[in-house]
């Protein structure tokens, strides 16, 4: 089953708004699909297990992607050329691989949203940029730009 998941993860393009936390959980595991197909995965290899992978390579990508780091936000042009650069990685070339992780998954371009939207938690929505909950912003209340009225405030998405 992991295998599966990990292998079709690699066709994943995000488009839209992707949480912080989804990405580091997409680039954990497209880091141990790479491993996986570079024969670091197995019995006396770098990693015993995809699961032991995968723990390892979420904390890996915690600390490249802090969340106060990412104030919330991914660039997700940038994080799906950082995707593709892991998926098209060399095993044998070292300097291959300092390129990908280095130069193409840095928090200073991956935690960004100039040029890529917003990346909101869940309940949010991605409102001209800015995280905002539709269900109590009064500015986007129900939907983006509906704004309520004078005297009036957002309940539960509808304007009173």
């Amino acid at each position: 089953m992991n295998r599966f998941v990990l292998t079709a993860c690699s066709l994943l393009v995000f488009q839209g708004c992707v949480s912080v936390d989804g990405a580091r959980e997409a680039a954990a595991q497209h880091s141990c699909n790479w491993q996986n197909k570079c024969g670091d995965v197995g019995a006396g290899k770098t990693y015993a297990s995809l699961d032991e992978c995968l723990t390892k390579q979420r904390a890996s990508w915690l600390d490249a992607w802090p969340t106060a780091s990412c104030d919330g936000k991914i660039n997700v042009d940038k994080f799906n050329a950082c995707l593709t650069a892991i998926d098209n990685t060399s095993c044998s070339n070292g300097f291959d691989q300092l390129a990908t992780f280095l130069g193409k998954c840095p928090r200073s371009e991956v935690c960004s949203v100039s040029g890529g939207g917003c990346n909101c938690s869940n309940g949010q929505t991605c409102c001209n940029n800015a995280c905002t909950n539709l269900q109590t912003d009064r500015d986007n209340c129900g939907g983006c730009g509906t704004s309520c009225g004078p005297g009036l405030s957002c309940q539960s998405g509808v304007c009173r």
